[in-house]
């Protein structure tokens, strides 16, 4: 058991309790690199609380690389790394980023279906053995350029609507405000390199093994609840990300 504590009737969310609450384990050295928490499960009826908040809390820290995560095994606390950037900005759909440059665009759904979820997805999202999810392929396309394909997964239980609402040339995050006050608020993506697989080469309209940019997105709700998990692929010719940084001073370097 760990020696951890929330407050129900607190302001502060619980999933942030727990999360926090764990940070400060690993900073007092209560628990070490190399250290196996218990289970979602376990965490979840100590605590009193779902076993979602728990998964919330630990995902975050996993995201941050307070914690790993190793398939069949568990959760542990991470070996030190250096992270030495972190970039936080307003969280944006496609939609509304190009919306915002000004830019016409279509959204074709591809791929409309309820579908069982492979491991990835499931444990993104926090789901039980045989809970379902929407499945939504789309190709975003400006001037009948194509831009990026998207694949998106969202919790069928939470969202069943999205399976059957007609969301061509919609703004998918507005839909889930507008039908379930779900409109994603907080988000962790990852930004990596590839290559184009056949399926994306051909909707890219490229050769296939051509570079792609792929944006692997995990967003939550203002509650803390998991909305969507996502992965973007864009023609690396054709998008670029830009990062704004400022010097800061650093302790002890010679400047």
């Amino acid at each position: 058991m760990m020696n951890l504590q929330v407050e129900k009737n607190s302001a502060v969310p619980l999933y942030f309790q727990v999360k926090e609450a764990v940070r400060a384990m690993v900073a007092r050295g209560e628990l070490r690199p190399g250290d196996m928490l218990p289970s979602e499960v376990c965490l979840s009826e100590e605590l009193g609380i779902s076993r979602l908040t728990v998964h919330r809390a630990l995902r975050e820290l996993v995201a941050e690389g307070l914690l790993v995560r190793q398939r069949a095994k568990g959760t542990f606390v991470a070996l030190p790394r250096w992270q030495p950037y972190q970039v936080e900005g307003p969280l944006l759909s496609l939609s509304e980023d190009l919306t915002q440059a000004g830019l016409e665009f279509s959204n074709r759904i591809l791929v409309q279906e309820v579908v069982q979820p492979d491991e990835e997805v499931r444990q993104e999202l926090g789901l039980l053995p045989g809970q379902q999810v929407v499945h939504l392929l789309s190709l975003r396309s400006v001037k009948q350029l194509a831009l990026a394909v998207e694949e998106m997964f969202l919790p069928f239980e939470r969202f069943p609507q999205m399976a059957t609402l007609d969301l061509n040339d919609q703004s998918i995050y507005a839909a889930l405000e507008r039908l379930y006050n779900a409109h994603p608020h907080e988000a962790t993506d990852r930004i990596s390199a590839g290559t184009a697989t056949t399926a994306e080469a051909r909707l890219l309209e490229i050769d296939e093994r051509q570079p792609v940019l792929r944006v692997r997105r995990m967003s939550y709700d203002r509650s803390g609840q998991p909305v969507e998990f996502s992965v973007v692929a864009f023609d690396a010719a054709r998008q670029q990300f830009v990062v704004r940084a400022r010097r800061m001073a650093v302790q002890g370097a010679v400047t």
